[in-house]
């Protein structure tokens, strides 16, 4: 099975029959319903917050949330109607609480992702210019692998790099059509392509422009961040990845001012799919990869999964 396939069922599988089919569970084995029903209500809250949402049309985002609202409601509706009265066990209601607590122990860090104000940050211009655009990964990725997952990537700490990407930031543009579901060419996503002007100003550092764009979900990728270009101004160096073969119209040595254009998004290294790669990192020395990621906003508020701009 290749990995556009399993990238598929996974989200299906997290996205559309997750909620259902605990609340199948509940009824068909006579759970306590109305402890057990709280873990599916919040796991409906988190995938509202944290969920790959850029897989699907806006719309049905709340779609599946609403759908998935009216059945946990039906299942309240039908124990309460049931005369069937089931003898709750301690045990059974003492993992319920703690499944329960986790849970909102998940939903709490989500929030603290998407609200917390960090003492180190940076205020930027946002790198798009044409329509809506989505957060896909973005915030603490240490607090919280649900909403970022970049700290936390096997790949990224073997590599001993998570530590600059923490606050690493993805962006693909949202739209309420499309050809297909995760579709097989880089044209028919509408981020491909698309103008990337310099979200802070400064000295261009680095800068990879030859680097084929892969095909999307080809399971195949090189470990960089592909067609590339480096910003730093004073001790932040700011890296943007994964543009467009060739794109690029800056050089190195170059100063840039904000807003001015940089290249292109592409879907070159190691990326699955067309989608801006953005991290900011407070560099001592020249290795900006040894860094620490240092927390990006853009209007005065974190660039967290699932934030919507339009610009």
């Amino acid at each position: 099975m290749n990995e556009r396939n399993i990238f598929s069922l996974k989200i299906a599988a997290s996205h559309i029959f997750l909620v259902p089919v605990v609340l199948m569970i509940i009824l068909i084995f006579n759970i306590p319903w109305f402890p057990a029903i709280l873990i599916p209500q919040t796991m409906l809250v988190i995938l509202f917050f944290a969920g790959y949402w850029e897989f699907f049309r806006k719309w049905i985002k709340y779609l599946i949330c609403l759908i998935d609202e009216i059945i946990i409601l039906s299942v309240i509706i039908i124990r309460l109607s049931s005369d069937y009265l089931i003898h709750e066990e301690l045990i059974i209601l003492l993992v319920l609480a703690l499944v329960e607590f986790y849970l909102l122990f998940l939903l709490g860090k989500i929030l603290w992702v998407i609200w917390k104000d960090d003492k180190e940050k940076l205020e930027i211009e946002f790198p798009f210019r044409n329509g809506t655009y989505l957060v896909t990964d973005g915030g603490n990725s240490e607090i919280c692998r649900l909403m970022n997952y970049h700290f936390h990537s096997p790949f990224h700490k073997r590599k001993n790099t998570n530590r600059s990407m923490i606050y690493a930031t993805d962006i693909v543009k949202s739209v309420d059509k499309g050809k297909k579901f995760l579709p097989p060419e880089n044209t028919d996503y509408p981020i491909f392509s698309e103008s990337i002007y310099c979200p802070m100003e400064g000295r261009i550092v680095m800068g990879v422009n030859d680097i084929e764009d892969n095909i999307p979900f080809c399971g195949n990728y090189p470990y960089n961040t592909g067609n590339t270009v480096v910003i730093k101004n004073d001790n932040y160096c700011l890296l943007l990845g994964h543009l467009k073969r060739g794109s690029i119209v800056v050089k190195i040595g170059d100063t840039v001012s904000k807003n001015e254009l940089i290249g292109e998004c592409g879907n070159s290294g190691m990326s699955e799919r067309p989608h801006l790669h953005m991290q900011l990192m407070k560099c001592e020395g020249e290795d900006y990869w040894k860094a620490k990621g240092i927390s990006i906003q853009f209007q005065s508020k974190n660039l967290y999964k699932n934030r919507l701009i339009r610009n």
